[in-house]
């Protein structure tokens, strides 16, 4: 795909027309006409987000919700070529969910004559025609954020931040033209051995006693083989007999139990009389508390014999209430704890004799085949859950076969993947090689690009086995100039290497990159990169400068071979800002 023409228009005009070099450097220049004056906010950046948009990135709320933009019907389109062919996309921010395409010589301003669909399908289209369907496992939608590299946060590192390493590395290999998917292939086998470690975990957290399950299922087929021949003699004599020595025994104990019961409650409830009756002489006794004064009237005074006897008889039964009271309710509610008990195991006998006495109500003690075939089915039922949990146990041995034959896989994988990434020497010695150029033709230095498999075994989650890791460093790199150009070089490395070599994706956009660096070594790499692409006759490089951040000769340079594509400024009332007007 090459980037021919941008335009800003609205159902009535253009208002807004940048054409941009086929093959070569694009510079987008922010001016000023006075020193005081800011060339930020000119619209560089919002140039460089319309590009995005046009080429499937979702349209942000701050242009989605400006009202000079939806009051104006403003919609943006990219003039494109696509093997050789001529067509337009465009985005609407009035309908900033869909895309639209057209195939044709001329612009159309009426968006009806488009054809209209949805984002999801606008970007798989992009998609197509950007990646060619090469059958690799990326997506335009991943990759763009490293092509279009964002000033905000794309310039901190070679890397994007807060983004998992496995798909960096994957996109990255992908620039560079190297093996996508050894990592991933890799990680899905230890993905699925911590998948078995899992269910062995499970298996073990059941506290699973091997032994006590093989006894208990050789009793249950022992059961059914009875069963088995009863039923198919069709004689019960022996499960009559049988039944009925088990239901006597639990007649016996019921009527024990029974018996227990009725002594357990009659003795609760005669020391509930007992203290109910310490109540009562208590309550008699206080009603003598007016003995005193009625002595008193009638005789004058309280005989001392008299006070000294009723006094006695208060407390000792005061004592009886506190002492024994409390020694009866402790006793009651042991009773009463015992009580339900017995009645819980009433329950069961209940329940036991009850179905003990199925087979004495059928047919008058005649055989009853269906009762045997029952019982016989419930054991069936309970050897299968039986054979189910050895069957959990002994799978471990079965999970443990598997993972012993995926890690011998990974081993296979890992060995026959490193020999696939020694087969691409040249093609690192061909990125080096062109990473070193670009370093000496701007800094007259060596740099370190450097492209490692990792080999190391392990089956840890944060293994990176598999992985084609990249270390890229320059001299002096912890200033922010030298960084950011460590960045550009970065990218320009695999970028020309891909236009040199004739693969698809020839465009790349720098958007604020060039703010830090020394002056003296922007024009220099500039220069050289339009003269690699001409010489090439492939690839669109894209950068945003300001004025006065590069030489006076290089600028002029720059002018008289047409590598500046567009200047934005706050003059002409601000009709030379981006848009033709502020937002």
């Amino acid at each position: 795909m090459i980037i021919k023409s941008l335009y800003v228009c609205n159902s009535e005009e253009v208002l807004k027309e940048y054409n941009f070099n086929e093959v070569g450097v694009n510079i987008i220049l922010g001016e000023k006409r006075e020193d005081h004056e800011e060339t930020n906010g000119v619209g560089k950046s919002t140039m460089i987000e319309c590009i995005s948009f046009l080429l499937g990135k979702s349209i942000s709320s701050f242009y989605a919700t400006n009202e000079k933009l939806l009051n104006n019907n403003i919609f943006i389109v990219l003039k494109v070529k696509i093997d050789g062919k001529q067509m337009y996309l465009a985005r609407s921010f009035n309908s900033p969910k869909n895309g639209y395409t057209l195939y044709d010589e001329s612009l159309s301003l009426n968006l009806d004559k488009w054809k209209k669909s949805t984002v999801g399908v606008y970007k798989k289209f992009i998609e197509k025609e950007v990646l060619k369907d090469e059958g690799e496992d990326v997506t335009f939608a991943a990759l763009r954020e490293y092509i279009i590299r964002d000033e905000k946060t794309g310039f901190n590192d070679i890397t994007l931040p807060n983004r998992g390493g496995l798909s960096q590395y994957k996109l990255l290999n992908y620039l560079f033209t190297l093996p996508t998917h050894t990592e991933k292939n890799i990680k899905n086998f230890r993905d699925e051995i911590e998948k078995l470690n899992s269910e062995i975990k499970l298996i073990e957290s059941m506290n699973i006693n091997i032994g006590d399950l093989k006894v208990r299922e050789e009793e249950l087929i022992n059961e059914i083989e009875e069963y088995d021949r009863v039923i198919h003699q069709a004689k019960t004599v022996k499960k009559y007999n049988n039944d009925t020595k088990r239901y006597s025994e639990i007649k016996n104990e019921l009527n024990e139990i029974q018996n227990e019961i009725f002594e357990t409650d009659h003795i609760c409830k005669q020391y509930q009389r007992n203290i109910d009756d310490l109540h009562k002489k208590v309550s008699k006794i206080k009603q003598l508390e007016d003995i005193e004064q009625f002595y008193e009237d009638i005789v004058g005074f309280f005989p001392k014999e008299v006070k000294q006897n009723y006094n006695k008889v208060q407390e000792f039964y005061n004592f009886m209430v506190d002492s024994r009271g409390s020694y009866f309710k402790d006793k009651i509610t042991k009773l009463q704890a015992n009580l339900k008990i017995l009645h819980s195991k009433k329950k069961e006998l209940s329940e036991e004799l009850e179905i003990s006495t199925k087979i004495f109500k059928s047919n008058d003690f005649i055989e009853d085949i269906s009762i045997l075939m029952d019982e016989q089915r419930r054991k069936e039922i309970l050897l299968a859950e039986v054979r189910v949990r050895i069957s959990d146990y002994n799978k471990r041995n079965q999970i443990f076969d598997k993972i012993n034959e995926l890690q011998h896989e990974i081993l296979r994988v890992n060995s026959m993947y490193y020999d696939e990434f020694e087969s691409y020497n040249s093609v690192v010695s061909g990125l080096q090689k062109q990473f070193n150029n670009l370093m000496d033709v701007t800094y007259n230095q060596h740099g370190f690009l450097d492209f490692e498999y990792d080999n190391r075994i392990s089956n840890a989650k944060q293994s990176t086995t598999g992985r084609i890791k990249i270390s890229c460093s320059i001299p002096d790199e912890r200033s922010h100039g030298r960084l950011h150009m460590k960045i550009n070089i970065f990218d320009l490395t695999w970028f020309l290497y891909r236009c040199i070599k004739k693969y698809n994706l020839n465009f790349l956009v720098h958007d604020g990159s060039y703010s830090n660096p020394d002056p003296h070594v922007k024009g220099t790499l500039l220069k050289y990169v339009n003269e690699c692409l001409i010489e090439n006759k492939l690839g669109q490089y894209f950068v945003t400068v300001n004025k006065n951040e590069v030489l006076a000769a290089d600028l002029q340079e720059f002018e008289s071979k047409g590598m500046i594509v567009a200047k934005l400024d706050r003059n002409n009332e601000d009709k030379n800002r981006f848009f033709g007007f502020r937002l």
